[in-house]
């Protein structure tokens, strides 16, 4: 390939071989530029007019140059319109959206155990049983695995700002009923009301991580016949992120809604001990309003399809609105264009809330979500066990209780930083040895940059869990059992983000929708495990009970591997099967 740029600041080029294919492709630039030039091999079996024709009907390319003779064509120079910035959103503005949504992400984890610590509390205030209490949790994970299917496709289509206004106003309401039920029933009414409301966030979030992006495919079979069909192409960029940036982004993103499970009990233990337990669900109530006027204050639009690069309008702050208002016809005449041009969002099909669950059906994403999965039940399995265990062995009030939640939250932070920032490392390796082509072609194996680690983090939760199990068998000094609990924190956190990163990666113009997936299995799985642990421990022993456990772990990392191997392949195929 040649390449000539106008300008230095153009956005780079790429003529890359996949196979038999060759492909170019636009990379990501903020810089404005005027031209740039790229030469081409073709097929020599069809005329200059043929070509042509077909060349400049695509996005982007301006004029067409032909190398060689009508009779012995080699090669056609396109020459590529300037583009716009991929984001007019600056770096501190893409902290800050990451923020506000690890923050709203935050409240459903949080919500879901912040009331182990005052068990007894609640138990005696509402006259029920142990069996009732663990129900009200069992029932939140449930409606927390499904609730995000009813409005990820929604966040999709209209945009991912009334969402979330939505959502959080249905789970702050909730909040002021759980704070003021008299009866058991009113308490899983409301518990399940704000499973609905909170839990949807997650995958909300996780939808300004993944975007579709432009590319075309030149294979000698096809430009001579339909370049425009195929012409479909899926790249993990994001609608506000680049891929390369995407794991440290996660990491933080992923700190909400991986903390919660393990900062809710201490929290909550604090807050029952001296407010009372009602004043946990006011607390909740009080944050999520506040949450909820700063996103409807300051949470710009960013889903791609209304906005564009940002710079569209549609769901606006009130700023936005206000500013909108003192617009003149041709700048309010722009920003409609800017929408219209911007790349439509399919509507949801008649499968609706159950379009997530047809993810399953795909090897690799299977392989995933299993996994994440069964980590997930095991993290539940030992924050769930942690008051029972604690309190018989060390003999821990509500407050101590809640705050021997800490180190494993600590952990849970600490390996969300460190892993994000190993993910971008790796990305940027892969990037380098696959220099030939494009960061985002389907040949690339992004499977190696987002897995690399996750064998290591693995085998360390697999043999910390064991360890903790017999810990609390021989009833070893509660230090040793705190420090334990900072590690599972601190590997499970990285397991997590390694996994949710790719499949993002996979899907990245479904995100909201494969996250909501990923919701669905792990809170199923999660529920299993607060169901289960408590009966397998007074069946089999605390020791034995985490053994099993362990063994889970490991059976479930197994068909990692062929993911490892076969993925790259399975992610061609299925862009075959969209594409044909």
């Amino acid at each position: 390939m040649t390449k000539h740029n106008r300008s230095s600041s153009a956005p780079a080029c790429t003529l890359a071989r996949q196979d038999s294919t060759r492909t170019l492709v636009n990379n990501d630039s903020d810089s404005d530029s005027d031209s740039t030039i790229v030469s081409i091999s073709l097929d020599r079996s069809n005329s200059k007019e043929h070509y042509k024709k077909r060349l400049t009907d695509w996005q982007g390319v301006t004029a067409v140059n032909f190398i060689g003779d009508e009779s012995d064509l080699e090669k056609a120079s396109l020459k590529q319109r300037s583009k716009e910035p991929y984001s007019i959103f600056s770096q501190a503005k893409i902290r800050w959206i990451v923020l506000l949504a690890s923050i709203a992400a935050f409240f459903a984890p949080f919500s879901v155990n912040s009331y182990f610590p005052a068990m007894d509390a609640v138990e005696k205030d509402l006259g029920i049983t142990s069996q009732q209490f663990n129900l009200t949790v069992t029932v939140f994970m449930i409606f927390q695995a499904v609730s995000p299917s009813f409005w990820s496709s929604m966040a999709d289509t209209r945009g991912r700002r009334p969402v979330y206004l939505a959502t959080l106003l249905v789970y702050v309401l909730a909040c002021i009923g759980l704070a003021m039920v008299t009866n058991y029933p009113m308490l899983l009414a409301f518990r399940m009301l704000q499973a609905f409301g909170a839990s949807s966030v997650i995958a909300i979030g996780a939808g300004t991580i993944g975007k579709k992006k432009s590319c075309f495919k030149v294979t000698p079979d096809t430009i001579g016949v339909s370049l425009m069909q195929n012409a479909r192409c899926v790249f993990p960029t994001a609608d506000v992120t680049h891929p390369s940036q995407r794991g440290g982004y996660i990491g933080w993103y992923s700190l909400g809604w991986n903390c919660g499970p393990v900062v809710g009990p201490a929290v909550g233990g604090v807050v029952s001990q001296y407010l009372g337990w009602r004043w946990i669900f006011w607390i909740l109530a009080i944050l999520g309003g506040v949450h909820w006027l700063i996103l409807g204050w300051c949470l710009p639009e960013t889903l791609r399809s209304l906005v564009g690069n940002g710079s569209g309008y549609a769901n606006p702050t009130p700023a936005q609105w206000w500013k909108y208002r003192r617009l003149g016809d041709d700048e309010k005449q722009k920003l409609r264009e800017t929408r219209q041009s911007s790349p439509k969002k399919k509507s949801s099909s008649w499968l609706g809330p159950f379009q997530s669950l047809l993810f399953a059906k795909e090897k690799d994403v299977l392989i995933l979500l299993v996994y994440y999965s069964v980590q997930y039940a095991a993290v539940y399995a030992v924050t769930t066990s942690l008051p029972l265990l604690f309190g018989q062995l060390y003999h821990l009030n509500e407050l101590q209780l809640g705050l021997a939640y800490f180190p494993n939250g600590i952990g849970c932070i600490l390996g969300s930083v460190v892993q994000g920032k190993l993910l971008n490392r790796d990305y940027d390796r892969l990037r380098k040895r696959f220099s030939v082509m494009s960061a985002t072609d389907l040949s690339m194996p992004v499977e190696k940059a987002r897995l690399r680690t996750v064998w290591i983090h693995s085998l360390l939760f697999n043999v910390l869990l064991v360890v903790y199990g017999w810990c609390m068998y021989v009833h070893a000094h509660i230090a040793v059992a705190l420090v334990l609990q900072f590690f599972l924190g601190f590997t499970s956190q990285a397991i997590f983000n390694c996994i949710q990163t790719l499949l993002v990666d996979l899907f990245p113009t479904r995100s909201a929708s494969i996250t909501a997936s990923n919701n669905i299995f792990r809170c199923l799985f999660g529920a299993g495990a607060t169901t289960a642990i408590i009966p397998l421990i007074n069946a089999c022993g605390v020791g034995w009970s985490f053994t099993i456990m362990s063994g889970i772990l490991l059976l479930s990392r197994v068909p990692l591997y062929f993911e490892f191997k076969y993925g790259p392949r399975w992610r061609r195929e299925r862009a075959e099967r969209e594409n044909a």
